[in-house]
């Protein structure tokens, strides 16, 4: 049994109430009214002043967002430096201070294996 006539079976038609389409109707009518004049002009006046709002505060938070951004950029570069000169004064300090070894510690005087030798 196809899925129609199963539904139709289900379902029986109906008719509608007396008055039904008179209803619809009016419901339509007072749902599609236009909307007072106040409103309209209301909403005009908003949309200006957020088209006034848009054009005056883009422009600053464009400049907002570039300060930030060269900010940091200029934070990157700065840290950047730092690395490379911690780099490079740790690799200075390594050849300037070099590791004491306990031989270098011991009395030298005398050992030179040159004793006795004219």
């Amino acid at each position: 049994m196809n899925p129609d006539a199963r539904l139709r079976r289900a379902l029986p038609p109906v008719d509608p109430p007396e008055g039904f389409a008179q209803r619809v109707r009016a419901r339509i009518e007072r749902e599609t009214r236009p909307a007072p004049a106040v409103w309209s002009r209301f909403g005009r006046l908003t949309a200006i002043a957020a088209t006034v709002l848009a054009v005056l505060a883009g422009p600053l938070a464009w400049r907002e967002y570039q300060t930030r951004r060269d900010a940091l950029a200029a934070r990157a570069q700065v840290l950047l430096a730092l690395q490379i000169a911690s780099r490079e004064l740790n690799t200075a300090h390594r050849k300037v201070v070099r590791p004491v070894s306990p031989a270098s510690l011991m009395p030298t005087a005398g050992l030179s294996g040159k004793e006795g030798r004219p």
